[in-house]
């Protein structure tokens, strides 16, 4: 359990210093979700948008991490585990707490968790992320996946007002993934 949250620790670090940069980016191009790039690894199946790239691939313990990011700011990520007893509000919640925990000193974030889509199997996640007085409101969603034996958490990550490029490429990630047994 201390390698996992370690290497939860690791990938938060990076998002938060993802989301110094999404400040900082200049628009963010649509999905190419017509040209899509297939991914088949160690029983995990899925599409990825023709101009959004894997950034990191790669399993720790019993844990896979999959990361995909657009060419601007969004992010889409995957958390395969062996364990299927933890529950979709129970991960939403320990992730965010653990965002809150790596987001730098000068962000300012706050967020609210918004249930309504639960009976979808989706748990929303809006929040503001805030440096010198300018304000950037985000969404995250967050899904539980269940194969034969393992468990997925995808996790996509957008601003708001990108989700109209970014959200056809989370959809594609998201519709197109499957679990097998390996």
């Amino acid at each position: 359990m201390t390698r996992t949250r370690a290497s939860l620790g690791g990938h938060l670090r990076w998002l938060a210093a993802g989301l110094i940069v999404l400040l900082a980016a200049c628009g963010e191009p649509a999905a190419n979700v017509a040209q899509p790039k297939p991914y088949d690894r160690l029983g995990v199946h899925l599409q990825i948008p023709g101009n959004w790239k894997l950034s990191d691939d790669q399993r720790i313990a019993s844990m896979h991490y999959l990361t995909v990011e657009s060419p601007g700011s969004a992010i889409f990520i995957a958390m395969v585990q062996s364990d299927g007893a933890r529950e979709l509000e129970e991960f939403a919640r320990s992730f965010s707490a653990e965002a809150d925990k790596q987001t730098p000193s000068m962000l300012k974030r706050e967020s609210r968790f918004d249930l309504s889509a639960f009976t979808e199997g989706t748990i929303r996640e809006r929040y503001v992320v805030s440096i010198a007085g300018v304000k950037v409101p985000h969404l995250r969603e967050y899904r539980k996946i269940t194969g034969a034996h393992r468990t997925a958490f995808l996790i996509t990550q957008s601003a708001e007002e990108d989700l109209k490029q970014t959200q056809p490429g989370f959809d594609l990630l998201v519709k197109s993934f499957q679990l097998t047994d390996r």
